[in-house]
């Protein structure tokens, strides 16, 4: 199936809802609520019934889990200290040619 966003194969069928779980709790865990709050935003506009299953929870889904991590790196930029850690944990660029490159730029200029 091809993902909504960028129009290639969503090869890592992770959905917009379970990524958001999983970011969500990294933040809360670093005390970033109001970051916390805010990734529901970007990840509700994402978040729409498509062809594909998530492996996680089952659900219909349309948008890749590289665009949805890529959208979400944005929110978490505003803090500097966590974009390493990030890239580490919620990076599905597995080439390192997109948005991971560029994050990683963002690094080296900081």
């Amino acid at each position: 199936m091809i993902c909504a966003e960028c129009d290639e194969a969503i090869t890592n069928p992770i959905c917009p809802d379970c990524v958001h779980t999983g970011v969500r709790q990294w933040l809360l865990e670093r005390h970033e609520t109001r970051l916390a709050r805010e990734a529901r935003a970007i990840t509700n506009g994402l978040d729409a019934p498509g062809e594909t299953q998530c492996l996680r929870c089952g659900a219909s889904m349309r948008v890749c889990a590289y665009c949805v991590t890529k959208e979400l790196f944005h929110l978490v930029a505003r803090k500097p200290a966590l974009v390493a850690e990030y890239l580490t944990l919620f990076n599905f660029d597995l080439e390192h040619m997109g948005w991971e490159r560029d994050a990683r730029a963002y690094l080296d200029e900081g």
